[in-house]
């Protein structure tokens, strides 16, 4: 709790560099007056230093196999920490619906059901997904369970075919009964200037705001209502909560926005009891 308004961060992993050593989770969240977070797991199998070259000429085809994930990512230690936690954490999966099989559906519906998962989010550069023609399965399967679907902001590399808002917009128009979040909504203008171009009164999208820019932050709450603005700070893989918790708290915003971004969105969002 900060300011008396509590803070449910919607954007966790369960390890990353800016967490202490010998540090757990929850101290984590303790050092930065975290109440609830989400929490999901990190693509802890590809080799990141293959996306720093000084080649422009390479087989593609041979690099994306060095560098794409082969199985579904691990959340075992995910699943244990919110067992432990269940009061502070809750679960997001990340799933790969572009290599998933039978099992990696079984699974993923077993860790809804059984273990209480609350989303689904989705890395499209990592997993090399073809938006919106992925993600179409796992949308129905979204809408079935009742849960949202994050999807993770950005751009391609530069090896791949591009992705645009426009085309997180054709999934949503299509299924309109999906609850869908866009992470780091406002992580570069251009991109926040998109987001408000196509969701305006898309009433099932919401936005995250980790490493957005503060403006754009701003805008988002202004365009969107503040009803459909979550903070998130994609710690401790990224950065510490402090410094996203802050580009919000500089906004001059009122007690009421303010804890519905820092708190009620996302809590509603996934049916939490307060």
């Amino acid at each position: 709790m900060i300011d008396n308004i509590k803070i449910f961060d919607s954007h966790i992993h369960y390890m990353g560099k800016f967490k202490r050593r010998d540090e757990t989770l929850i101290d984590f969240l303790d050092r930065f007056r975290i109440d609830k977070s989400i929490v999901t797991t990190l693509n802890t199998s590809a080799n990141k230093n293959l996306l720093i070259r000084d080649d422009i000429n390479f087989n593609k085809k041979e690099y994306a196999e060095k560098l794409y994930a082969k199985s579904q990512h691990n959340h075992e230690e995910v699943r244990d920490l919110i067992k432990k936690n269940s009061d502070r954490l809750v679960g997001v999966y990340w799933f790969n619906p572009r290599i998933a099989d039978d099992n990696d559906w079984k699974t993923l519906e077993k860790f809804i059901k059984d273990y209480n998962f609350k989303g689904v989010k989705i890395q499209a550069s990592l997993d090399n997904l073809k938006i919106p023609d992925d993600l179409f399965e796992l949308a129905e399967f979204c809408i079935g369970f009742d849960i949202p679907l994050f999807i993770h902001s950005g751009q391609s590399f530069f090896f791949q075919e591009p992705f645009r808002v426009k085309d997180i917009y054709t999934l949503v128009k299509k299924y309109g009964e999906l609850k869908c979040v866009i992470l780091h909504a406002a992580y570069t203008m251009e991109y926040c200037i998109s987001c408000l171009k196509f969701f305006p009164k898309c009433s099932n999208v919401y936005f995250e705001t980790s490493l957005s820019v503060p403006y754009g932050i701003n805008i988002l709450i202004k365009v969107m209502g503040n009803h459909r603005v979550m903070y998130g700070s994609d710690s401790p893989a990224a950065t510490t909560p402090d410094i996203e918790i802050n580009k919000i708290r500089i906004l001059d915003l009122d007690k009421k926005t303010l804890e519905n971004v820092f708190y009620n969105n996302i809590s509603n969002l996934i049916g939490e009891i307060s």
